[in-house]
């Protein structure tokens, strides 16, 4: 009964927040990224049948890897709006290449987080833990749809 009533909990704070996040136009985009964040956090730690002791552990883990994610890809995309007419064929060539490096190096850090992650949570936990994100992306991006229709 506790784990419905959690569920329950945790899915209306998730499309709560999701519904306010496609709503409020007017909050700053950090307010926003933080409401999503926290619904990220509900509906992972959900999926993932996190036990309290288990996501003590986990969230910071995973905090530490989604920022050196977003550092990397941040890096890699730093020059990444110029028009791509401008670019020489050399540009171009190291542009590609950049581009794989950076998933390389992506993945590597994926690696090294997930044999963290299994110090903490179970192999089927790690597996539910990606499909939740892809499940969350599908979420965000359902809501943005919908919100677009109605307007």
């Amino acid at each position: 009964m506790k784990r419905i009533l959690l569920l329950l909990f945790i899915c209306a704070t998730t499309f709560a927040t999701t519904a306010a996040f496609a709503q409020d136009r007017s909050s700053s985009s950090k307010e926003r990224r933080e409401r999503v964040e926290a619904a990220k956090v509900a509906f992972l730690t959900d999926k993932m049948e996190l036990t309290s002791e288990q996501a003590q552990k986990f969230w910071p883990l995973y905090n530490e890897y989604e920022t050196k994610r977003r550092e990397l890809l941040k890096a890699y995309r730093s020059g990444y709006r110029q028009d791509v007419e401008e670019l020489t064929e050399q540009e171009a060539k190291a542009r590609i290449d950049g581009m794989f490096t950076t998933r390389e190096k992506e993945l590597a850090l994926e690696q090294e987080y997930a044999a963290k992650y299994i110090r903490v949570i179970s192999n089927k936990q790690l597996i539910k833990l990606y499909r939740g994100e892809r499940d969350f992306t599908k979420l965000l991006l359902q809501r943005l749809d919908d919100s677009r229709a109605s307007k």
